[in-house]
């Protein structure tokens, strides 16, 4: 199982990419990129769901009222 690493924007983008280009064999892009299959499986989905702005950490943010 792969440890747990925190990974940019960037990277997400990198691997996200690789992910698509390797047709979506997550497992491999797991293995390269030293990240559980699971996490690229979910950047995968939020990528092609919202595109690059399903890629960001939104973790700590509160979120807006609506009022």
């Amino acid at each position: 199982m792969a440890t747990e690493r925190k990974t940019t924007l960037e990277e997400r983008l990198e691997i996200v990419s690789f992910a698509l280009t390797h047709e979506k064999d997550y497992q491999k892009a797991a293995d390269q990129y030293r990240v559980s299959y699971q996490q690229v499986y979910s950047w995968v989905r939020k990528y092609e769901l919202e595109g690059k702005e399903g890629l960001v950490d939104r973790r700590g943010t509160k979120r807006k009222s609506v009022e």
